[in-house]
């Protein structure tokens, strides 16, 4: 079950999320660059989360339980989430089969990084 959550109590998860798997730390943002004033959701294991801004921005989804990415990107949707980025690789064709869809690219965000993909739902 997901829940609604503090934005400390996300940090505090995506932290040690962060710490435990090399994966979700090169795909996600640091939690102190977390805005405040978004909605934090997380699994009640804490072990899988994501939030959502006020404008619809999906962010600093993860889960460090294999195969439960599904259920936290369609409830990051429920929750208000039609926009996303992600760096390229595999996360824009895992996004495009919950109907999200490339709207900007940007090489060389971070030099030497992947580029980063600004994608939202196609249905909004």
């Amino acid at each position: 079950m997901i829940q609604h959550t503090s934005s400390a109590r996300y940090k505090a998860a995506l932290r040690s999320a962060r710490a435990a798997s090399p994966r979700i730390a090169d795909a996600t943002s640091k939690p102190a660059e977390m805005p405040d004033d978004a909605m934090y959701y997380l699994s009640e294991d804490l072990m899988s989360g994501f939030g959502v801004t006020p404008d619809g921005w999906a962010i600093g989804l993860f889960s460090q339980v294999k195969g439960r990415g599904p259920e936290m990107v369609a409830a990051a949707i429920r929750e208000g989430a039609h926009l996303l980025d992600c760096f390229d690789g595999f996360l824009p064709s895992y996004y495009e089969q919950f109907g999200f869809i490339e709207t900007e690219r940007v090489p060389n965000w971070t030099p030497g990084a992947p580029d980063v993909v600004f994608m939202k739902l196609a249905s909004v």
